[in-house]
């Protein structure tokens, strides 16, 4: 312990003048006194952490001052940790310990930390610094226990942490009813006086609630834990007491309880858990944490857990670090995310917004930055692109190593300190070259069942939903991300710059259906972010060479199962046989294709042996057959057609491209729905190009001589007539009828809705799909009139009005929910459609303001006209419809067309694999190119690409080439 420094009473004064806002933190209170809120400086950076003793956050040596700035706090706790290494002796002999006790010591700790405090009086924007080295008993009482309830506080790094691997943990049904003996005795709250009943060990005990034996707990996979004293217990006793407590998390929130019923046997709730403890002497309220959870055990055996064991064919790949090469750090199955965030920030639209704008978004970061999504994606952008990890190796590190490699190759380099002896090398920092992501999992993943959890997940589903929160931030956060600004030029990366970032993924695919029967022809629009190929195995180029492998695997099983050692048979027409002689000198020929061999030179004779190992021959696929697949036609069977009066027939449906967006993510299908309900892998080798021309596949649209259905017809034709009602004040309005298609009605029907309802979901949806239609449906089950049939005419309503009749004439809107819509980001004209097209509900015209921001100014507009005789003389609509498409052709982000069309000729950029039978385990890895070379990101080990895998990947970033 530091010795404790007097100080004189100026510098008292200067505390006493700001100890007022000095808060001692509560048990409900975050301490964030690991990692820095913008940075991911930690006590160990060279700076150290800076603690504020008002809000408990804390900031490295270049964000303190920004934090005094703005939260105008002047007493800081500073923190300030190094490693020191430990003597060989010591390492040697906690080794020994542990295997005596019969343990598996995994990594035996090389070094401790040497851990330094002092109180920092800031001045203001933190320029001036005065330090007081701790402890120091001089300081007031109240700042003293500041500090001390800061250090003794668990950390929300820490908490985060074990969150991931948090499960939600059932009420044991022994709880209620919970037998508990009279035997006299009290449980001390000391925890030194905790002992195990049967063996004497002192940690990993648990409390049996029912009869007060403390026991030792299970032994862990790895060795370590307890020696099964309570469970022994237990099933000494008829096995009729199961529930136990460990002592040590028992805090006036929550502690570790465990059923040993073999019903239940796991982590349980006990909701009577104060009482039952107090029937031992514990007064739950008074109890605070000595050990660790069995959720942070877990956390630690998981990252103690080497993840990254996959190599290139296992080839020494050499090692990139530094700005745009930084790792992340797995958190537990946290791949999937730490592979779509190196892709996103591979981007220069990602790059300009979040890392060259980092400066902005964190001076106007809320009070609470952690919950800011934001400010946490420039925190990752900074590190990912800059390099601005906060660690790196320190002088007598580099030392160390240029004395190692001085003495040569093998030698350990001995430091000599403090008359000490020999001592064992600082291990590498994973944190000089990678970062842990740890607070953006936890914003990104919040309120979210699966990506809040630490379970494996599927890359694409969480691309997705990353796009989603970042659209719907952008849009409200529009003016502090820098997107008012008009774009200087046309398409591509230039107006992206002024748009939501899932703008530069959004196509729009157009399907074309058309009757068997009547020749009528239909057109339906799809946006999407995620272009999704399916794999067509009877594409494969060498199907005769999988053939042909697939039936030596089975001949070496069926040898395998009956104990023999080879097979003699004929050899295939026309195979080729290499003339390698064997090894045992018998005179065969072995061939290098594992296994294979005959006889002799020229007879024909096949030999496969049992044991032999041979690389696995998988379908190879062209790219272009997944596209055919994609873009071929085929069949609709029940397809219901308007132009025969709605019969059943069947149908053609064709894909094509709409539009190209600047990036084209493309997601190869090598997934599979078994016999089994199952999901299994597609093994096959998908051979995708360095460069595509997807415009061959470009879609055409309606053309002069198709006959179109007949809801389709009338849809063009009520173009011009609301083109017309929005061009004046005194236009007549006229409103679009749209026709319920009888094919999606049949569809809702089949899936058990009433006709009425899949009537109006088929209008609210203008018959967009199915999909959007169950959306609706969903979503409206609660509405009255949602059975009624539908009004005589009816007219689109795209948010969906209640029961999707149609739509009411514009009433006033509710001034005070405009004001509350306009707070969120939105537009006057937005929130009166919105309110208008939802019947004046708050919460459905929110819903509908962020379900339409693909496209919200021309849903505006549809409102405005189809409800405009309502309002002022008609004139006052169509004046908001006019400026609403106006602000359509302008500048504004939420305004501007959505969809960014330009060449569909791309080249690969990256690209995301997935190593496991299924997307719910596994390994996700990326790879990109980087100045023009490809390097593989594996969480936090990032080298050169020898051999890039791109037959092997699940998600291809593409970035379109500019002509």
């Amino acid at each position: 312990m530091s010795p404790m420094v007097p100080v004189d009473e100026a510098t008292l004064v200067r505390v006493r003048q700001h100890m007022h806002a000095v808060r001692v933190p509560s048990y409900n209170d975050k301490v964030y006194k690991d990692e820095c809120m913008f940075t991911y400086d930690s006590p160990e950076s060279p700076g150290g952490l800076y603690v504020n003793l008002t809000t408990f956050q804390g900031f490295g040596q270049d964000m303190v001052g920004l934090d005094q700035q703005r939260t105008g706090a002047c007493l800081y706790l500073h923190l300030r940790h190094t490693r020191v290494p430990l003597p060989k002796s010591e390492v040697e002999a906690a080794r020994a310990a542990a295997q005596a006790a019969g343990q598996l010591l995994l990594s035996a700790p090389t070094y401790r930390l040497d851990k330094q405090q002092s109180l920092v009086v800031m001045g203001q924007g933190g320029v001036e610094r005065l330090e007081i080295p701790l402890p120091c008993p001089d300081l007031p009482e109240r700042v003293l226990q500041s500090i001390d309830g800061v250090l003794r506080h668990e950390s929300v790094t820490a908490v985060e942490a074990v969150a991931v691997f948090e499960e939600t943990r059932p009420v044991s049904k022994y709880a209620g009813s919970l037998e508990q003996l009279h035997t006299g005795r009290k449980i001390s709250p000391n925890p030194a006086d905790w002992r195990c009943d049967e063996t004497g060990v002192r940690e990993n005990l648990w409390l049996n609630l029912s009869t007060g034996f403390v026991g030792s707990g299970r032994k862990n996979w790895d060795g370590s834990g307890g020696n099964g004293a309570a469970l022994r217990h237990f099933e000494s006793t008829g096995r009729r007491y199961p529930l136990v407590v460990k002592l040590g998390t028992i805090t006036p929130h929550s502690a570790d309880v465990y059923s040993y019923a073999p019903d239940e046997d796991d982590m349980v709730t006990d909701p009577h858990l104060a009482q039952h403890l107090a029937h031992w002497g514990i007064d739950i309220m008074k109890m605070e944490k000595t050990e660790k959870t069995m959720s942070e055990l877990q956390a630690d055996l998981n990252t103690s857990y080497e993840f990254s064991r996959i190599t290139e064919a296992g080839a020494e790949l050499q090692p990139l670090s530094g700005p745009r090469l930084t790792g992340l750090i797995n958190l537990g199955n946290s791949c999937y995310m730490n592979s779509v965030l190196q892709m996103l920030f591979t981007l220069p639209e990602v790059v300009a917004r979040y890392v060259d704008g980092a400066a902005r978004i964190i001076s106007s970061a809320p009070s609470d930055p952690a919950g800011d999504l934001p400010t946490q994606l420039a925190k990752v952008g900074v590190a990912l692109v800059r390099g601005r990890t906060g660690h790196f190796k320190d002088q007598a590190q580099q030392e160390g190593e240029a004395a190692a490699a001085a003495a040569g190759a093998g030698k350990e380099a001995a430091m000599e300190v403090d008359g000490g002896g020999d001592l064992v090398p600082l291990p590498e920092d994973e944190r000089w070259h990678a970062v842990r992501p740890l607070s953006f999992k936890s914003i990104a993943g919040k309120g979210h069942p699966e990506f809040s959890s630490g379970r494996q997940q599927d890359a694409a589903e969480y691309f997705t939903h990353l796009m989603e929160l970042v659209s719907r931030t952008e849009h409200t956060q529009a003016e502090r991300l820098g997107l008012t600004s008009a774009a200087a030029g046309g398409g591509g990366g230039a107006a992206s710059g002024s748009l939501p970032l899932p703008t530069c993924f959004r196509l729009s695919l157009e399907d074309r259906l058309q009757c068997s029967e009547s020749g009528a022809v239909s057109y339906r629009s799809t946006p999407t972010s995620l272009l999704m190929l399916q794999v067509p195995l009877e594409a494969a180029v060498n199907s005769e060479a999988v053939a042909e492998y697939r039936d030596r695997q089975a001949k070496r099983q069926r040898l395998k199962e009956q104990q023999a050692q080879v097979y003699i048979g004929a050899a295939p027409e026309g195979a080729e046989v290499s003339t390698a002689t064997a090894a045992d000198g018998s005179g065969a020929v072995v061939p290098a294709a594992g296994g294979v061999q005959v006889s002799g030179s020229g007879s024909g004779g096949l030999v496969i042996i049992a044991d032999a190992a041979e690389e696995a021959v998988l379908p190879r696929v062209p790219f272009d057959a997944c596209l055919q697949r994609f873009s071929g036609t085929e069949v609709v069977d029940d397809y219901r057609s308007a132009a025969l009066g709605g019969r059943r027939t069947t149908a053609t449906k064709r894909t094509r491209f709409a539009t190209f967006p600047p990036y084209l993510l493309v997601q190869i299908n090598r997934y599979f729905q078994d016999t089994d309900w199952t999901l299994k892998k597609m093994e096959v080798l998908v051979d995708v190009p360095d460069h595509i021309n997807l415009e061959p596949l470009r879609a055409t649209g309606p053309q002069p001589e198709e006959q179109l259905q007949p809801e389709d017809q009338e849809q063009q034709q009520s173009v011009q007539p609301q083109a017309a009602a929005s061009g004046g004040a005194g236009a007549p309005q006229q409103a679009a009828v749209v026709v319920p298609d009888e094919a999606l009605v049949s569809a809702l029907v089949d899936m058990g809705f009433g006709v009425n309802a899949c009537r109006r979901a088929a209008v609210a949806v203008v018959n967009s799909g199915a999909e959007a239609a169950m959306e609706w449906l969903l979503s409206h089950l609660e509405d009255s009139d949602l059975n009624d049939p539908l009004p005589e005419s009816t007219h689109a309503s795209t948010g969906g009005v209640g029961g999707g009749g149609p739509v009411p004439a514009a009433a006033a809107a509710d001034p005070e929910k405009i004001s509350q819509l306009t707070a969120m980001g939105f537009s006057e004209i937005h929130a009166t459609a919105a309110l208008q097209a939802c019947s004046g509900s708050l919460e459905r015209a929110a819903d509908w303001l962020f379900n339409h921001m693909d496209d919200l100014d021309a849903a505006v507009a549809k409102v405005l006209s189809a409800g405009g005789s309502g309002t002022s003389g008609g004139g006052t609509a169509a004046a908001m419809a006019a400026a609403a498409g106006s602000a359509a052709a302008g500048s504004s982000p939420a305004a501007q067309a959505q969809l960014l069309d330009g060449p569909g000729i791309y080249e690969l950029v990256g690209f995301i694999s997935h190593m496991g039978s299924n997307l719910a385990c596994g390994h996700y890895v990326a790879h990109i190119k980087k100045d023009g070379r490809w390097a593989i990101f594996n969480d936090d080990k990032v080298a050169i690409s020898e051999h890039p895998p791109r037959d092997l990947g699940y998600l291809y970033l593409f970035k379109r080439v500019q002509q």
